[in-house]
């Protein structure tokens, strides 16, 4: 059974919402939002990234309180508003003719820490305390956490109804040429509706947000402990999401950057590739695999299309050791490069294919990398499958979108 209700927020006014709101800044390039923290007075950065101000440095004792005086401001000017009423919000989002259209709502902490909120990726805790320690500040989180759920009429069938017959409160064309729409779900047999649909569920899934989630749940632990009156019905008792059904959700694949150039300098280097994988050459583009179990390698303006041998496929079982990344992490970053720990070697980086081949070549040509590893995307069901059974995929086995705007719709816990 998954809770979710509605709540009141914390918003921009319709004037000023395209100002307001800001690109999540670890899922957009620093220097665009560098730019747009200097370039825009009114930015939410202002509020959760001030120290910008101090050359990206985060000196935690002077952000927050300028962080905090930046949002008590946008209040008193009327630049932030609070609602009224508990609502749900339904946010969509319009890219070239692709609509991505999810409900914002809050969910249960302890839907979190019980398991029926599931999870497939490690959280750092150094992040996951520091996110909390942002949350007591300043009382609010204003990214929801991406969640996904099995695809349901009922939900759908709201949530196209007020598209169709409703005016959407936002309506605006960001500078990313993406354009956000949100339309305010406050009828109380709606919201009825929408909390017995959900409640029907037994799991969600966490798609994008993994530290957040954690952050969070890591923050509401330390409010029980500071309320000797705790009842379970505090605000700090959820957060903000953002759910999205399975058949709605972007899943790009995530790409590996090696720089070694001992590595692959040696004359031995692609027999070491043919001891594990049938090789095809593919000329001077990297090769963007279109089926499961094919990888892509380039580097020296060559490429080829890599498939695991029949011998060492037919020995993979497990629900872990089956996905591609887990694939790409055991027979080309250990055996080959020796990169034993994807998460602290330094030789290692990632770039998500949502940027295109190009961009991913160029990553390469430009000399700041010397390989480039292309996968397949990870799909919904290996995403489920490795949740439900516990299990933890590598590190960025995943780019999912949509990439929900910051200061858009922000949960206050007070």
């Amino acid at each position: 059974m998954a809770t979710i209700k509605p709540f009141k927020a914390l918003r921009p006014s319709k004037e000023k919402v395209a100002q307001v709101s800001a690109q999540p800044y670890d899922s957009s390039h620093p220097e665009i939002s560098y730019n747009e923290f200097h370039d825009n007075p009114l930015s939410y950065l202002h509020v959760v990234k001030p120290y910008m101000n101090f050359g990206g440095r985060k000196n935690v004792e002077k952000y927050f309180p300028l962080g905090a005086e930046k949002q008590k401001e946008f209040k008193e000017q009327g630049v932030l508003i609070k609602d009224e009423k508990p609502s749900f919000y339904i946010y969509r989002m319009i890219k070239g003719s692709k609509a991505s259209t999810g409900l914002i709502a809050s969910a249960s902490v302890d839907d979190y820490l019980d398991n029926h909120i599931l999870k497939h990726e490690n959280t750092l805790t150094e992040k996951q305390n520091e996110l909390a320690e942002h949350i007591r500040f300043f009382d609010s989180l204003g990214n929801p956490v991406l969640l996904t759920y099995p695809d349901n009429t009922t939900i759908d069938d709201i949530l196209e109804k007020y598209i169709q017959h409703h005016v959407p409160e936002y309506n605006f064309i960001s500078f990313d040429q993406v354009k956000h729409n949100i339309w305010v779900v406050n009828a109380d047999e709606d919201i009825q509706e929408i909390e017995k649909a959900f409640a029907g569920m037994s799991n969600l899934y966490i798609a994008d947000g993994h530290h957040r989630s954690a952050g969070f749940a890591t923050y509401a632990q330390s409010m029980r402990d500071d309320n000797e009156g705790h009842q379970g019905n505090e605000l700090y008792n959820f957060y903000p999401v953002c759910l999205i059904p399975f058949s709605k959700l972007q899943i790009f694949e995530y790409h590996r950057l090696i720089k070694d150039e001992q590595t692959i300098s040696h004359p031995d280097f692609l027999n070491h590739l043919k001891k594990y994988f049938d090789k095809t050459s593919c000329g001077d583009i990297p090769v963007q695999p279109l089926n499961k179990r094919e990888f892509g390698i380039y580097f020296n303006h060559h490429a080829y299309l890599l498939k695991l041998k029949p011998e060492f496929e037919n020995a993979i079982s497990g629900v872990l050791e089956s996905l591609d990344v887990a694939i790409v992490e055991e027979f080309l970053l250990k055996r080959i490069f020796n990169i034993t720990d994807s998460k602290t070697d330094k030789r290692l980086s990632f770039l998500d294919g949502s940027k295109g081949i190009g961009k991913i070549q160029q990553a390469v040509d430009n000399g700041d990398n010397s390989v480039l590893i292309t996968l397949y995307s990870t799909s919904i069901d290996e995403i489920k499958q490795v949740a439900e059974n516990n299990l933890i995929m590598p590190p960025k086995s995943t780019w999912i979108e949509p990439k929900l705007r910051t200061g858009l719709i922000i949960y206050e816990t007070i």
